[in-house]
C-alpha cells in the first residue's frame, strides 16, 4: 500500500510541475503560433531566483521568482514581435536566448545542483509512506494555478484569447487588440512557467543545463497532448508524471526519461497529432 501511496503523490507532484510549464508553452503556440523556445529559460530563471531571495525568506522569494519570470517574458516578447511570422526565426531567436540565459547563470551560479529550505517543514504519512510536505504543497499549488487559469479562460478575455487564436487579422476587425493579447499570453505563461520553476527548487535540485531540459519535456508534452491544447497538455503531464514515478519506483531513477520518450514515441505513432490534436 505504501508503493501505490507513494506512486500516487510522487507522479501527481511531477505531472503538476510539467502541467503547469507546459501549459504555458501550449498557451503561446495556441495564440501566437510561436514555438518559444525560450519557456525553459523563464523557469530556470524564476528557480534561481528562488534560490537568490531565499535568505530573505520565501514569501520574498516567490515575488522576486514571479518578477524575474515575468521581466525574461518579457524580454522574449520583444525578441518575439518582430519575427513572430518567421517560425524558424522564431525559433532560433528564442533559443539563442535560452542558451544566453543558461550561460549567465552557469557563470554566476556555477554548474553544481542547488536546492533551497521549502517554504513548509515537516512530513505527512498516507498508508504507511511519507512524503515531504512541500510536496503536497507543491501538488495542492499546481492544482490551484491550473483551475485559475482554467477560470480566466471562461472570462471575456478568455473570449478574446480564443477568438485571437482562431483568426487574428478577424479578432482585429472585431476591435480586439491583438497585440495587446499577444503581450498578456506571454505574460501568463510566464507566471506559470516561474510559479513551476519557484516549486521545483524547493523539491528537486537545480542546473543552469535544466532550462533546456524543461524545453524539450515540455515540447514533447505538447506535442503528446496536441499543439495548442492547453487541456491536452495538462493531462500528459500527469500521465508522463506517472509514468516517471512508476519507471523510478520499480526500476531505477536513470531509466525515466528513456521510457518516458519512449512512451511519447509509441503513442505519436498510434496517434501522430497528439492525445488532443486535431487531425489535418
Amino acid at each position: 500500500m505504501s508503493a501505490v501511496a507513494s506512486l500516487v503523490i510522487y507522479g501527481a507532484v511531477i505531472g503538476g510541475i510539467w502541467a503547469l510549464v507546459a501549459a504555458g508553452f501550449s498557451l503561446i503556440f495556441g495564440v501566437m503560433r510561436v514555438l518559444n523556445f525560450g519557456h525553459g529559460a523563464i523557469f530556470i530563471s524564476a528557480a534561481y531566483a528562488t534560490v537568490a531571495f531565499a535568505a530573505f525568506g520565501m514569501h520574498i522569494a516567490f515575488v522576486g521568482s514571479l518578477l524575474i519570470g515575468l521581466a525574461v517574458g518579457l524580454i522574449i516578447y520583444f525578441l518575439i514581435k518582430p519575427v513572430r511570422k518567421k517560425e524558424i526565426t522564431a525559433v532560433i531567436v528564442t533559443l539563442a536566448f535560452a542558451l544566453l540565459v543558461q550561460h549567465l547563470l552557469l557563470l554566476i551560479f556555477g554548474n553544481r545542483g542547488l536546492t533551497v529550505q521549502p517554504v513548509v517543514d515537516g512530513l505527512f504519512e498516507v498508508f504507511g509512506a511519507k512524503f515531504a510536505a512541500i510536496r503536497v504543497v507543491t501538488l495542492i499549488a499546481a492544482i490551484l494555478v491550473l483551475l485559475a487559469l482554467e477560470t480566466v479562460m471562461r472570462t471575456s478575455f478568455g473570449k478574446q484569447i480564443t477568438a485571437v487564436s482562431e483568426d487574428s487579422d478577424a479578432a482585429m476587425l472585431l476591435g480586439i487588440d491583438v497585440e495587446r493579447v499577444y503581450l498578456l499570453v506571454i505574460l501568463i505563461s510566464s507566471l506559470l512557467a516561474a510559479i513551476a520553476g519557484y516549486f521545483y527548487v524547493q523539491v528537486f535540485s537545480v542546473n543552469p543545463e535544466l532550462g533546456l531540459k524543461v524545453l524539450i519535456y515540455a515540447f514533447a508534452i505538447v506535442i503528446l497532448g496536441g499543439l495548442g491544447s492547453i487541456k491536452g497538455s495538462v493531462i500528459s503531464s500527469f500521465i508522463l508524471g506517472y509514468i516517471i514515478a512508476a519507471t523510478i519506483l520499480f526500476l531505477s531513477p536513470r531509466w525515466s526519461e528513456l521510457v518516458m520518450l519512449l512512451a511519447i514515441v509509441l503513442t505519436l505513432i498510434i496517434r501522430p497529432y497528439g492525445i488532443f490534436g486535431v487531425k489535418e
